[in-house]
């Protein structure tokens, strides 16, 4: 095609029209996309927006709402959990007024939106007292939770009190200052006791001990005073009943053991070695809220280190039976020994760390049923042992680990072997009349 030549001027002017035609076009879709973009952002937001008022306005109208419910709303509005505290101290007006509102609207106290924060340990005591006057909770009650640690109705303000990081102490005196509680109510409040009993058919027998003895019969009164609980006036020895029993948790098998008894309607024991970690507090109130009885194994599970005293077991069964109460707002009564309360490690401190401990009012859970499953028992032969140990005993005491991958494995067909033979399951109560390898019931 030569310059100049018809053919040339045909297709320049083919390739001027081409240009003027599709390069708008392709801005335009360009634009487009990019508007349309922006525009499905914009309704996502919006459309959120809009699902968070309906809520809101569902949970009012009805009154159906949770403090989970309303957290989830609560944590996408930005506002600090001090913001909301200190409205509901009713200090100042703030920007939470409107969320607070919608919560308490919908018939959701004080003292649960107080609960959802102060897992976020943002709340004083000061706070959560001046809350608790304000709905009706009285300094008695809050000190009859302090004294008896569960059991009574006060107990989960306690528990609040405790999660902001007040020791027993600290709450002591913050009700003493109001000067509203008196002397006598407090003597009544410390007999009140904390046993929890579930009576059923079987035998019983007299506690072998009544209250702790006086402290001035101990040479260990000193270590960790506060460390005592009151024993049953009654052991019941239920025939037939099956106790499982998981040493060692919580572990990454907590869940799935949960499961399996939540399934199978079943409670059982937990003897813990707990952490003062968020995944372990968790774990262990999972365990409580299944009604499942949570008892201390050690803390660090270490048998030298447990057995080289009795101060030194004190010690240790302190920090995991603290823990279990921080966590819970259960002063746990019972306990299982590392190793047993018969071992190679405890033979020099045995008898007193017993004396001891009894003293104090706890009881210890040998076992007289052993899965194996910590000395490697496979599922046939642990499917096999445990109905066949079973059937030789009144009642049994199963020992589990809640480490052992192979007991979780096995444990629903071994329930299922159990319940098909007529046998009842229960936790360890209170008043359950402790199995012993050596002790006041061995």
């Amino acid at each position: 095609m030569r310059f100049g030549s018809v053919e040339f001027f045909k297709a320049l002017i083919k390739t001027v029209l081409a240009v003027l035609f599709f390069v708008p076009l392709a801005a335009a879709i360009v634009l487009g996309v990019f508007f349309f973009r922006n525009n499905s952002e914009l309704k996502k937001t919006r459309a959120e927006n809009e699902r968070l008022a309906t809520i809101s306005d569902v949970l009012i109208e009805q009154r159906a709402g949770t403090a989970e419910d309303f957290f989830e709303i609560f944590s996408k509005s930005n506002i600090p959990y001090e913001q909301l505290v200190a409205l509901m101290n009713k200090d100042k007006a703030l920007d939470a007024e409107s969320l607070y509102n919608i919560m308490s609207g919908a018939g959701i106290s004080d003292a649960d939106i107080i609960s959802a924060a102060a897992s976020k340990h943002t709340v004083s005591g000061e706070s959560f007292y001046a809350i608790m006057s304000a709905n009706g909770i009285s300094d008695k009650d809050l000190l009859l939770a302090v004294l008896k640690r569960n059991g009574g109705n006060s107990d989960g303000i306690y528990k609040l009190l405790k999660e902001c990081g007040l020791s027993d102490s600290d709450i002591a005196a913050l009700i003493k200052g109001s000067g509203s509680v008196s002397s006598s109510s407090s003597q009544s409040s410390e007999n009140s006791g904390n046993t929890e009993s579930t009576q059923s058919a079987g035998s019983t027998q007299s506690s072998p001990e009544s209250n702790p003895n006086p402290a001035e019969n101990s040479e260990y009164a000193q270590i960790h005073p506060d460390m005592t609980v009151n024993v049953p006036a009654e052991y019941v020895r239920e025939q037939g009943t099956v106790y499982l029993t998981f040493d060692d948790g919580p572990s990454q098998n907590t869940d799935t053991i949960l499961y399996m008894l939540r399934q199978n309607n079943i409670k059982a024991t937990f003897f813990v070695v707990p952490t003062r970690t968020e995944a372990c507090y968790a774990e262990l109130r999972a365990i409580a809220a299944e009604g499942h009885a949570i008892g201390v194994h050690s803390a660090s599970h270490e048998y030298e280190k447990i057995y080289a005293s009795v101060e030194a077991f004190l010690d240790d069964f302190y920090d995991a039976w603290d823990i279990i109460r921080d966590a819970t707002g259960i002063s746990t009564q019972i306990f299982r020994f590392p190793g047993g309360s018969k071992n190679d490690f405890d033979e020099k401190t045995r008898d007193a760390i017993i004396a001891e401990m009894t003293r104090r009012g706890f009881r210890y859970y040998d076992w007289n049923v052993d899965s194996g499953d910590v000395d490697g028992a496979t599922w046939t032969e642990m499917y096999n042992s445990i109905p066949r140990d079973i059937k030789n005993q009144y009642r049994s005491v199963v020992l589990m680990h809640d480490t052992s991958y192979n007991a979780v494995l096995v444990l629903e067909d071994v329930i299922k072997v159990l319940v098909n033979e007529g046998y009842k399951f229960d936790r360890i109560n209170d008043d359950t009349m402790p199995v012993q390898f050596i002790g006041p019931f061995s």
